[in-house]
């Protein structure tokens, strides 16, 4: 037990290491550049010219956006922050198969990015008559 605290001892000031650096813009990145890994993302502070930790949405974790270099992504784990559904505007969504199962694309306007949604269980997904967003039944 001694071991593994101070393991997590030493570690801490590494992991810290990251929050706080200088920085300049707009520009975001995942804790120590790692994909998929952490639930927070490191935001450039314009102001203070460094880097602060920001939480991204329950359940998701961050991934450099790759529509973006120098900027980072919330997503859901395991998708590699690119659903392979492209870059969004707004409030849209779109069904990955209208009316043969519940899983639809949503955008993230903040990201810029569709994130992978499901309707409530046993519910299957239809796109609108717009074609800009869903409905379960």
């Amino acid at each position: 037990m001694v071991r593994i605290a101070a393991a997590l001892l030493a570690l801490a000031p590494f992991a810290a290491m990251t929050a706080g650096q200088q920085c300049s813009g707009n520009g975001s990145m995942c804790p120590n550049n790692q994909d998929g890994v952490s639930s927070t993302y490191l935001q450039c502070n314009s102001w203070t010219k460094q880097y602060v930790s920001m939480n991204c949405p329950s359940g998701q974790v961050c991934y450099a956006n790759p529509n973006s270099p120098g900027t980072a992504m919330c997503g859901l784990p395991g998708t590699g922050g690119n659903p392979g559904q492209g870059s969004c505007t707004g409030n849209t969504a779109k069904c990955v198969s209208a009316g043969q199962s519940g899983a639809y694309y949503q955008c993230q306007n903040w990201s810029g990015q569709y994130v992978n949604a499901n309707c409530p269980s046993g519910l299957k997904c239809y796109n609108n008559a717009s074609n800009t967003g869903v409905y379960c039944q």
